[in-house]
């Protein structure tokens, strides 16, 4: 067996390889600016249409202004049980997985001080400090696909990518590794790449898995007031956290075995992200009768500070010896994300129903990647021509039967890409009931979201392999306890 290994500090551009989607440092972007409001049970369902019902601190995340609605101090929590599931087509074969985890999506303390005159009816009536924790989005992902390609190799792709580069200067994360592997091999004659161990016309048993896993949170610490019962204002300062790794195995295999100096190869890429940012946001609800009330709320965030590591490595079989190449390395770099802009408006039948809407704008065109090396001037071009401003639409309702609450409600987050083929809506869904009396709080929530994708384990120009369909879901169950004091 032949073992090499190199690590390296490499700049973001050296990601962008041929043998996985260019775009990986805009999807990267793309992932991390998406949010799926939600938080406590109560939130989830309700569809994340809180902005303007307030009273729960999921609320600290849309619209801080809702906090004012508080007529008690209140500590509380959530734990969610995640399962993300995947199913495929690749070349007519279909096939499914999933995976579970447990997650905490929040906790807070709320601390409400009302006017020390209780006769007052108009000036300020009490103002609410409250600290906690909110989870934004579950990044968990896991997929598969499989099936017999006929159009191509991926050795195909790292010829391409090698072009007709000396073998050090090879792009260590795709061609280097397969030069390395004995999989590409230099041609004398014309300074390109060929393969003298693979039949690049062969039938191939090709088979992916996605295993992604981590979370967008933020922490806020919020202000607000309740002036006459009336004007509820607010404004916070987040600091926001990401933690994400990501998995992916490309396996490939001579399926008709007609040459005897290839087996198969195994491609690896794994990478770790983690990033801090701040935020600050502002709202106000204005209850315009004991019915229906109107908000308002914008985020404006600061850039998050990521720290990437990645490596890279090809397990393969050939001319009857098996052989291994890694490598590693790390960068930094600035992503900007855009602001938020949110309506909502609530109605409430007595104490008998509410339906809460939730409108939220994101122009994420706006979303820039920098680093000191100025690497991302592509990447930051294809997001101002290929990605687009969108809505988040939030929708939820709840009827309640003395102590007992029957919730309901729906999420769709707008895709972010012009071509929607690249990238279609998020939508969730979920169900809800709780108990609520003047000392204590139980909530509960189960959401389902999907979202459909098409995903190329490699690509290349003039290339004619087609890519994996790919439906992810999501299933989760929220349980959120609390007490009133």
């Amino acid at each position: 067996m032949f073992k090499k290994s190199v690590l390296m500090t490499l700049p973001a551009m050296m990601l962008t390889m041929s043998t996985v989607s260019l775009a990986q440092n805009t999807d990267d972007a793309i992932r991390y600016s998406q949010t799926i409001t939600g938080g406590t049970a109560l939130s989830a369902g309700m569809g994340g249409a809180i902005g303007a019902l307030g009273g729960d601190y999921s609320v600290a995340s849309v619209n801080p202004a809702g906090l004012g609605l508080y007529r008690k101090s209140e500590f509380g929590g959530t734990i969610g049980f995640f399962n993300a599931s995947g199913n495929s087509t690749y070349y007519g074969t279909s096939d499914d997985d999933r995976k579970f985890n447990f997650n905490i999506p929040n906790f807070h303390l709320v601390i409400n001080s009302p006017n020390p005159n209780r006769l007052k009816t108009k000036g300020w009536m009490s103002t609410t400090f409250a600290i906690g924790y909110n989870k934004q989005n579950n990044l968990g992902e896991y997929w598969r696909f499989r099936g017999d390609n006929s159009d191509s190799s991926i050795v195909n792709a790292f010829i391409k990518d090698a072009g007709k580069l000396t073998p050090d200067n090879l792009n260590p994360f795709s061609s280097g590794l397969a030069y390395n592997t004995f999989l590409i091999d230099p041609d004398q004659s014309t300074g390109a790449y060929t393969s003298l161990n693979v039949p690049l016309g062969n039938e191939y048993n090709q088979t992916g898995v996605m295993d992604a896993r981590g979370r967008i949170g933020e922490t806020n610490i919020t202000f607000s007031g309740n002036y006459s019962n009336r004007l509820y204002v607010g404004g916070a300062i987040a600091i926001r956290r990401l933690v994400y790794e990501r998995e992916y195995t490309f396996t490939e295999r001579d399926l008709l075995d007609s040459v005897p100096t290839y087996d198969q190869l195994q491609y690896r890429q794994f990478q770790e992200d983690r990033g801090t940012s701040f935020a600050v946001r502002g709202g106000a609800i204005f209850r315009v009768s004991d019915y229906f009330r109107l908000g308002a709320s914008a985020l404006l965030p600061l850039d998050y500070s990521i720290r990437t590591t990645y490596s890279g490595s090809i397990d393969s079989e050939v001319a009857n010896t098996t052989h291994f190449y890694e490598a590693e390395g790390e960068y930094r770099y600035k992503l900007r994300q855009p602001a938020r802009f949110t309506g909502s408006a609530t109605f409430v039948y007595e104490k008998l129903a509410i339906l809460s809407v939730d409108y939220e704008l994101v122009d994420y065109s706006r979303i820039r990647l920098n680093d000191d090396a100025d690497s991302f001037l592509d990447q930051n071009d294809r997001i101002r021509s290929e990605l687009r401003n969108t809505g988040n639409l939030r929708a939820g309702l709840e009827f309640r039967f003395t102590d007992l609450y029957v919730r309901g409600g729906f999420q769709s987050t707008g895709s972010p890409y012009v071509n929607e083929n690249f990238g279609k809506p998020i939508q969730q869904y979920a169900l809800g009931f709780g108990y609520r009396n003047e000392e204590f709080f139980f909530d509960v929530a189960y959401t389902f979201s999907k979202r459909d994708q098409l995903y190329f384990p490699y690509s290349y120009a003039g290339s004619t392999n087609r890519p994996a369909t790919i439906q992810s879901n999501s299933n989760q169950l929220l349980l959120s306890v609390g007490t009133r004091f």
